[in-house]
C-alpha cells in the first residue's frame, strides 16, 4: 500500500475486465505456519497470527462468496460465504472466524454445517464463535460450513476503512470500495484474518443492479469468467487459483469505463485492466492509460529480475478509487487513489504510486508476511521498487537516486521506530507517522544496503529464492529470519549481525572515512569514526559503506562498496562473490584504472549511513613514503600483529613500530622485524604483546638515507576479556578473582588502588588468582587482567576490616 502521511478520505472506484476464461490452471497451493521459517528473533510476537487467533484448529482451503452490492442504496453490504477447511487437530467441535460484532451480530447472521444450522455468538473481540452440531473426530478431515450475513459495516475511523460508499467528486456517482489492511478484512465480511493461513482458492459471485452498459461494474481479485444478465441485476463470476491472504481481498462496484491490454509474460499473454470511474475528460483518461501502459513495461523487467509475474493466468491492472492511501496491492488488481479534486488524476497518472503496487504483487502478495510486525517486507521492498522502476524503465520518468534520498532522509528523521514494528495491535497504532517512515523508508534503506552488500546477481538471486522457496512453491507467508536465510545461503555469509542492527535495532550512525592515493591507481580507505544516535541497539553498526571515486577525466568514474563490521575488521562487498573476507587492522586497497582526485559518501543515496570522506596525510598523502605497498595490523593470539610491504632501493636503517590508545599520541612499540626481501621488496612483522584497551592506533616509521617517513594509521580492537568475579566482596583477609583463560596462557593480575595506581601485581597461567588483602586499608580497589592481544576493564571490589 502507498500510504499518505496525511489520511484523507478520499473517494476511490475499481474497475474490473471481462476477461476470457483461460485453461484451468491447476494451481492449489497449501501453506500452513510451518511454511514460515522462525528463530529467536522471530518468536514472541502478541497477535502472532494475526489480530484474534481465530480459526486455530483449522486450515482454510477454499471460500465460495457470493455478495449482493447496490451502490446506490443504503450502505450495506449481503454475503454468503461457504468455506471449505481441512481440521488440523482431533476432535473439532466448533471453529471461529474473525467478523465485526457491532455490524453483523443481528438475525441475518445465519451458521449451517451440512444443512443444519449451528449455535453461534460473536465476541465483542469480533470472533464469530461457531458451535457444530456434531464433532469432526478425525484431523485432516475436509468439510465446510456456510455463513449468511446481512448488515452496516462501520465507518472511516482513523487509518481504518474496511467496506465504505463514497461519491465520486467529478461525476457524482456512487461508489462502494474496501481497503482491508490491516484488520478491517473482519468490518465486512467473516474470515479468519491470518496471514500464515492464506486461502488457497476462491470464487467471487458479486451481484449487482444492471440497466444498460454504463451500469456498474464490478472490480475484484482474479479472472472473470461469467456475467450473466438476468432481468435488471447482472451476476459477476470471478475465479482465483492462488493462495491470497485475507487482507488482500476486494471489491469495487462503480460505473466504469474500462481499458484492456495484454502483456505477454514467458509465453503466456496475461489480460490486463484498468478499471477508471466514468465522467473525466478525455485528456484525463489519456495521461492515466499513458502512465499504466508505461508500468506494463515494468511488469517485464520486475519479471526479469524477481521472476514471473506472480498471476500471470489471472490478470494485472489498476483500479480507479480509494481512501486513505494512495494505493492497495489488492492481489491481481491494485487500487489507486483517484484524487478528490474535481477533473483531477490523484495518484492514477503517478507512475511511483503504480510500480509500488506492481512491486507488491511480489512482495507482500506472493510472499506475505507472516504478522504484521514485518510489515516492512511488503512496503519496504515496494518503496524500494518505485526506485527500481526508474532504474529499469526509464520512461517512467522517476529518477531512482532522487527516490532513494527521500527515503533516506525519512528513515533517518526516526530514531526509535524499528524497521521490524513493535506497534501493531490495532490499524491505528500500525499506521503512525513514525511507523509509516520505518516500514516504507527504513525498509527501503535495508533493501538498498542488502543490493549494495550483496552485488546484483547475489541480490535478485537471494530474492527469487526467497520469493519462490520458502519450504515450497512459494505463494506462502514469511517473516524477516526468512529473508535472512535466502541472502545467507546465496552469499555463504551470516547477516544475522546486520539484520540485528537495521531490521530488529533501532537507530542510525553517521561515519567518516579517511582515504587517500599512496600511489598512482591505488586508493585506500579507513574508518575515522562511526557516531550512533543516543537511542540506538547496536554497539556498533554493521555498516555498509558506498563511496563515489572520480579522477581527473569525466569517464573516471566509479562506485566501490565495503563493509565496515566493527571499525576494525572491514570486507570488500557488491562483488561478484558477494561480500569478501574480513581484513583486520582498519585498511582496504583498491587498485583501480585511473588515480583518484576525490571521493564522496553515498552521492546516490544507497544506505541509511551519513557521513563524510576526509582525505588524510597519515593514510598516504604527503608524508607517506610512496614504496609502501600494505601496512596492517591484526589482533592475534599472542597480541597485535603489525606487517609492512614496501619496495625501495634506499638503505633501511631501520623501522619502529609506534602505538597509542587515542590515534594522537605514539609511543614506540618495539623495531619491527625483516622476514623477507627480494627483488627490492621488504616485508617486516612485530607483536606487540601489550596492546591498549579498548582499542591501539598503529603507524609505522621508515628510516632511510637520512629520512624519516611515516606509514597510515590502523586500529586494532581489543577483545575485552568477560566473566571477571571477586569474592567475596567486600573483603577481609582474602580475595580470590576468577577470569577466563582456555589457553591457560600467562596472565598479569593487578590490583589498582581506586585512583587507578598499582598496589599489587602478580602472574598465573590458571583462571584464577588468591590475593592476601588482610595488610590493606578498608577502601575501594580495582582489578585488571592482562593477556597477550587482550586486556580486561577494570573490576570494583571493597576492603572492609
Amino acid at each position: 500500500m502507498k500510504r499518505n502521511l496525511y489520511l484523507f478520505i478520499v473517494i476511490l472506484f475499481f474497475t474490473q475486465h471481462a476477461l476470457a476464461q483461460k485453461a484451468d490452471n491447476k494451481l492449489y497451493y497449501h501453506n500452513r505456519p510451518n511454511s514460515i521459517q522462525s528463530s529467536p528473533n522471530e518468536t514472541g510476537d502478541a497477535n502472532f497470527t494475526g489480530q484474534s487467533g481465530t480459526g486455530a484448529n483449522i486450515d482454510v482451503v477454499y471460500h465460495r462468496i457470493w455478495w449482493r452490492i447496490n451502490p446506490d442504496s443504503a450502505k450495506a453490504i449481503k454475503g454468503t460465504i461457504t468455506t471449505h477447511f481441512k481440521t488440523i487437530a482431533a476432535n473439532v467441535a466448533s471453529i471461529t472466524f474473525d467478523l465485526r460484532q457491532s455490524a453483523f451480530n443481528n438475525a441475518n447472521l445465519v451458521v449451517k454445517y451440512h444443512g443444519i444450522t449451528c449455535t453461534r455468538t460473536v465476541s465483542a473481540s469480533n470472533v464469530l464463535s461457531i458451535t457444530l452440531p456434531s464433532t469432526i473426530v478425525a484431523s485432516g478431515t475436509l468439510d465446510s460450513v456456510v455463513v449468511n450475513y446481512y448488515g452496516v459495516p462501520p465507518g472511516v475511523a482513523g487509518a481504518a476503512q474496511g467496506y465504505q460508499v463514497a461519491t465520486d467528486a467529478t461525476s457524482g456517482q456512487n461508489v462502494i470500495y474496501t481497503l482491508s489492511e490491516s484488520y478491517e478484512d473482519r468490518d465486512w465480511w467473516p474470515c479468519k484474518a491470518d496471514m500464515q493461513d492464506k486461502i488457497d482458492s476462491m470464487d467471487i459471485i458479486v451481484n449487482t443492479p444492471w440497466t444498460g452498459v454504463d451500469t456498474f461494474w464490478v472490480a475484484t481479485n482474479g479472472q472473470l469468467v461469467d456475467s450473466t444478465i438476468t432481468g435488471n441485476n447482472r451476476t459477476f463470476t470471478f475465479k482465483n487459483r492462488y493462495p491470497m491472504a485475507s487482507y488482500l481481498v476486494c471489491v469495487s462496484v462503480a460505473r466504469y469505463k474500462r481499458y484492456y491490454r495484454s502483456i505477454n509474460i514467458g509465453g503466456t499473454e496475461m489480460p490486463v485492466a484498468y478499471y477508471l470511474i466514468r465522467g473525466k475528460s478525455a485528456a484525463n483518461y489519456t495521461a492515466i492509460t499513458n502512465a499504466m501502459d508505461l508500468i506494463n513495461q515494468v511488469v517485464v523487467a520486475f519479471g526479469n529480475k524477481f521472476g514471473d509475474y506472480p498471476y500471470k493466468y489471472e490478470k494485472h491492472g489498476f483500479y480507479d478509487g480509494l481512501a486513505g492511501a494512495g494505493g492497495m496491492e489488492h492481489q491481481t488488481f491494485s487500487a489507486i487513489d483517484g484524487g478528490t479534486t474535481v477533473g483531477g488524476t490523484g495518484s492514477l497518472t503517478s507512475t511511483s504510486v503504480l510500480s509500488h503496487e506492481l512491486m507488491h504483487q511480489w512482495f507482500g502478495d506472493k510472499a506475505t508476511f507472516a504478522t504484521w510486525a514485518d510489515l516492512w517486507l511488503a512496503e519496504g521492498f515496494a518503496r524500494y521498487g518505485e526506485a527500481l522502476a526508474g532504474e529499469l524503465v526509464p520512461a517512467t520518468g522517476i529518477n531512482p537516486a532522487a527516490e532513494r534520498s527521500a527515503a533516506k532522509t525519512s528513515a533517518r528523521s526516526i530514531s526509535t521506530n524499528r524497521t521490524r514494528i513493535t506497534s501493531f495491535a490495532t490499524s491505528a497504532a500500525i499506521w503512525t507517522n513514525a511507523n509509516v517512515a520505518a516500514v516504507y523508508d527504513r525498509g527501503c534503506m535495508v533493501v538498498s544496503m542488502l543490493r549494495a552488500l550483496s552485488g546484483d546477481n547475489n541480490f535478485f538471486l537471494a530474492c527469487r529464492n526467497y520469493l519462490d522457496s520458502m519450504n515450497g512453491s512459494g505463494y506462502k507467508s514469511a517473516n524477516s529470519d526468512s529473508l535472512k536465510l535466502n541472502f545467507n545461503r546465496v552469499l555463504n555469509y551470516d547477516l544475522t549481525p546486520f539484520f540485528n542492527d537495521w531490521v530488529i535495532g533501532q537507530g542510525h550512525p553517521t561515519t567518516v572515512i579517511n582515504w587517500n592515493s599512496p600511489i598512482a591507481k591505488r586508493l585506500a580507505v579507513s574508518v575515522n569514526s562511526q557516531t550512533k544516535t543516543a537511542s540506538a541497539t547496536a554497539a556498533y553498526f554493521h555498516n555498509v559503506i558506498v563511496i563515489r571515486v572520480k579522477g581527473a577525466l569525466a569517464i573516471q568514474d566509479t562506485v566501490i562498496t565495503f563493509y565496515d563490521i566493527d571499525g576494525n575488521n572491514l570486507a570488500k562487498a557488491g562483488l561478484s562473490t558477494g561480500i569478501g573476507p574480513a581484513v583486520p587492522g582498519n585498511l582496504l586497497i583498491y587498485d583501480l584504472s585511473f588515480t583518484p582526485t576525490s571521493v564522496t559518501f553515498d552521492s546516490y543515496s544507497q544506505t541509511m549511513s551519513a557521513g563524510s570522506l576526509v582525505p588524510l596525510p597519515g593514510l598516504g598523502l604527503g608524508v607517506l613514503a610512496v614504496r609502501v605497498h600494505d601496512f596492517s595490523a591484526r589482533k592475534t593470539a599472542t597480541g597485535n600483529e603489525s606487517t609492512l610491504s614496501l619496495t625501495t632501493t634506499d638503505l633501511i636503517t631501520k623501522i619502529e613500530l609506534l602505538k597509542s590508545a587515542n590515534g594522537l599520541d605514539f609511543t614506540i612499540a618495539g623495531q619491527m622485524n625483516l622476514v623477507h626481501s627480494g627483488n627490492q621488496t621488504f616485508n617486516y612483522k612485530l607483536t606487540d604483546a601489550d596492546p591498549f584497551y579498548p582499542a591501539t592506533f598503529y603507524k609505522a616509521k621508515i628510516y632511510s638515507a637520512g629520512k624519516e617517513e611515516l606509514t597510515n594509521i590502523v586500529k586494532v580492537q581489543s577483545s575485552p576479556i568477560k566473566e571477571i568475579t571477586v569474592s567475596p566482596n567486600p573483603a577481609n583477609a582474602e580475595v580470590k578473582i576468577n577470569f577466563q583463560n582456555p589457553q591457560m596462557v600467562e596472565t598479569t593480575v593487578l590490583i589498582l588502588s581506586g585512583d587507578g595506581k598499582k598496589i599489587m601485581e602478580s602472574t598465573t597461567h590458571n583462571n584464577f588468582i588468591n590475593f592476601t588483602v588482610k595488610d590493606f586499608s578498608s577502601g575501594i580497589y580495582l582489578v585488571q587482567i592482562l593477556q597477550p592481544g587482550q586486556v580486561s576493564e577494570t573490576r570494583q571490589f571493597l576492603i572492609q576490616h
